[in-house]
């Protein structure tokens, strides 16, 4: 199961706080003032159990609060002697201890609105597989809207522990001034980092967009690698280079060349970007129905696409356009609501410090001391990120412990306590060696067609073999927008968002067959986008006995929705194997406004949706997807 949890700022970690008989009154030193205490009541939380909640795939978890007695229990849960928490299966009809109460205790910070909670673990349940013992962490956080929301599934973690946040005006504090309360610990620890939430609305976005842009997009020869290829001696790339640009230099006995030098750096100058309008880039995202980006500051080469102090004369603001080019289209993406994601290479292929470290072994740090951590942190500062992108940390020798070579805790603890997005921003997990992140990665173009069960992102390019722009690519070289919509469909139906990535060319503009592209995905997701934005997994991701039908359900688990990369045909019909209708089961097919489906359902249990005859398919921007909008089926 994948592990990939998210990261937390430091936590403070606590003694035993003072409890009262009922388990249900907790004291602590107030995290503002550590001489006064804070009491938190969950008295009022005891009475109204149990809590049932529903995570993404079948079981529920149902609260004791405070050991107290839970009614309404599933009849597999009556009779027995439970913990305070425990979860239900669904599948198999059987209950399972989650824990007893734990004795550390520890305030977090709540990531939606810096508010601090209090954090109670109970640990020791039943064994999962009959060898772990399962947990729960639950995750309370003053909630003054009046309305005291259920608490909700956030979080699986390896080994059977589950992660409930709970945000409730029953959690608020009450403040208790005269009492000697001790000061807190504040530590900053890799396990601390690993307990922060994934905010709500990477969870709903469901869709981003990749821009790679850099020195490569000059030659725009195959893919955003040309250096690393022409320096070692690709007969592609050398063959290339030496017979448009001039003498690259290398391997000269292999590839003679009579010409003028010229290398890599020679394509800095070419990099004019004279045609670049940011406005223009953050419209066609914005109509391709993406909710944020991800732009690259700075690829292997080393060179950044914004003024880098650390990078002199090897940057866009002192070369080529003369732009801080990350600047201008952060500033333009934010007037639209898009949420900005910066990329970041850790490498750097040719730096003296990184080539002098790696002969080292990683026994010194000089280039990440020196180049990588104050780039980082300016660009941080410079452009509050909502997303850290990080790529290339496998390069160093010291793969095994790569995170120490890189100094990735100590960034996280820097990124998560002091920088000024220490509370929203979200990380990647390639940030070396048994990293985490904000939500897990498995790779460029991963499609694991499978339920995973925590939050993860699938970088997924338009064309076929490069990142970045290849002008000699032709039309059978890229992916067309049925195939976009594919991955889009399978990935959120799995839980995972969609980032999908387009290479703009040197003169700044976007090729028309990627806008032409990012277009018919945003009309097809005006169309069906219920079905995508805020949407979660079904019970069932795909329905294997109908071929290429994919379902997300709503939040509130009233709505299914079942995608199908069939036509739908006048007169026709289409039959599910997955769904099961009831008395109050309506069905209708997305962008068809007041056609309601009819159905039967045969004797095996397969649905029979029929079609009518005057469909309206101007309205239904199929692009080779169409949605059945189900209520009511389980």
């Amino acid at each position: 199961m994948a592990s990939l949890c998210t990261c937390i700022l430091a936590a403070i970690a606590l003694s035993l706080p003072t409890v009262d008989s009922l388990a249900c009154s907790y004291s602590f030193p107030d995290y503002h003032n550590p001489q006064t205490c804070a009491r938190y009541d969950l008295t009022e939380l005891s009475l109204r159990g149990p809590y049932n909640i529903t995570p993404p795939y079948p079981y529920r978890f149902l609260v004791k609060v405070c050991d107290l007695a839970a009614t309404d229990l599933p009849w597999a849960c009556e009779g027995k002697d439970l913990a305070p928490a425990y979860a239900y299966s669904v599948e198999t009809d059987e209950c399972y201890q989650l824990g007893n109460l734990e004795n550390d205790f520890a305030y977090p910070l709540d990531p939606m609105n810096s508010s601090v909670g209090i954090r109670v673990a109970y640990t020791n349940g039943v064994g999962g597989n009959g060898v772990w013992p399962r947990a729960v962490i639950y995750d309370l956080y003053c909630d003054t809207s009046g309305f005291n929301p259920p608490p909700e599934f956030a979080y699986e973690y390896p080994e059977y522990t589950y992660r409930i946040t709970w945000r409730t005006g029953y959690a608020c504090p009450s403040f208790q001034t005269g009492q000697n309360c001790s000061l807190p610990k504040f530590e900053s620890s890799w396990d601390y980092l690993r307990f922060r939430t994934v905010p709500k609305w990477f969870e709903k976005a469901k869709f981003g967009i990749f821009v790679c842009l850099g020195l490569y997009s000059v030659p725009a020869y195959l893919n955003e690698w040309y250096w690393e290829k022409l320096m070692t001696g690709d007969p592609r790339y050398v063959e290339f280079h030496n017979k448009n640009y001039g003498c690259s230099g290398v391997q000269p006995d292999k590839f003679p060349c009579t010409g003028p030098p010229f290398t890599f750096q020679d394509f800095a100058p070419m990099l004019k970007m004279e045609l670049f309008d940011p406005d223009h880039w953050a419209s066609v995202i914005k109509n391709a129905g993406a909710k944020y980006i991800v732009f690259t500051t700075k690829h292997h080469s080393g060179w950044t696409n914004f003024p880098s102090p650390q990078h002199w004369n090897w940057n866009s603001m002192d070369v080529g356009p003369h732009l801080d080019i990350t600047g201008n289209l952060t500033a333009s993406l934010r007037k639209q609501g898009i949420y900005v994601g910066l990329y970041h290479s850790l490498r750097e292929w040719y730096h003296p410090l990184y080539l002098e470290d790696q002969k080292n072994n990683c026994s010194t740090t000089s280039f990440v001391d020196e180049v990588l951590m104050p780039t980082l942190k300016d660009m941080t500062l410079k452009y509050k990120p909502d997303i850290i992108w990080a790529d290339g940390a496998g390069d160093a020798p010291c793969t095994h412990d790569s995170i120490k070579y890189w100094k990735t805790p100590e960034f996280f603890s820097w990124l998560y306590n002091e920088s000024p997005v220490n509370m929203t921003v979200l990380t990647n997990t390639r940030w070396g060696s048994n990293s985490v992140g904000s939500f897990m990665e498995g790779g460029d173009r991963f499609t694991p067609y499978t339920l995973i069960k925590n939050k993860w992102e699938t970088p997924y390019t338009i064309q076929k073999s490069s990142w970045g722009y290849d002008r000699v690519e032709d039309l059978s070289s890229f992916w067309d927008t049925t195939h976009c919509l594919y991955i889009l469909v399978t990935t959120v139906s799995c839980n995972g968002n969609l980032l999908l990535n387009i290479g703009p060319m040197a003169d700044g503009t976007i090729d028309p067959l990627f806008e032409e592209i990012l277009l018919e995905m945003g009309q097809w997701l005006t169309v069906n986008g219920e079905a995508i934005y805020n949407s979660i997994p079904w019970t069932h991701q795909n329905d294997t006995p109908a071929e290429d039908i994919w379902y997300t359900a709503s939040e509130d688990w009233q709505n299914v929705y079942a995608i199908s990369f069939r036509a739908p045909t006048p007169g026709g019909e289409l039959v599910l194997q997955q769904p099961k209708p009831s008395k109050q089961t309506t069905m209708t097919l997305l962008g068809a406004d007041g056609i309601t489906l009819d159905f039967t359902v045969d004797s095996d249990g397969g649905v029979h949706i029929h079609f009518p005859t005057n469909l309206p398919f101007a309205k239904l921007a199929g692009k080779g997807a169409w949605t059945i909008k189900m209520t009511n089926v389980t």
